[in-house]
């Protein structure tokens, strides 16, 4: 592990408010290029490890509504084509 190990994370038993905020830091920090902070405890440090190291290649939070509702919509189109393709073929 490149970053040393803490005995304890913290609580995780915090308000949706708190942790919007912290992912929020995390993914600002991410955004900048700065790793995961060892010193950091809690929901923090818990934020920042998941958008760093267990998140996909983008961010769908970073992304407006409208972009995730379209690629959504086009997913829903190809998954019905290869259906009806695959009707087609029985």
């Amino acid at each position: 592990m490149c970053f040393p190990r803490k005995p304890s994370l913290g609580r995780y038993s915090a308000t949706k408010a708190d942790w919007c905020r912290c992912y929020r830091q995390a993914r600002i920090a991410a955004g900048s290029g700065l790793a995961p902070d060892p010193k950091s405890s809690g929901i923090a440090w818990k934020a920042q490890l998941i958008v760093a190291f267990e998140r996909r290649g983008h961010d769908p939070l970073a992304y407006p509504l409208q972009c995730r509702l379209n690629a959504h919509r086009i997913i829903n189109e190809i998954r019905a084509e290869e259906i009806s393709l695959e009707h087609v073929k029985d």
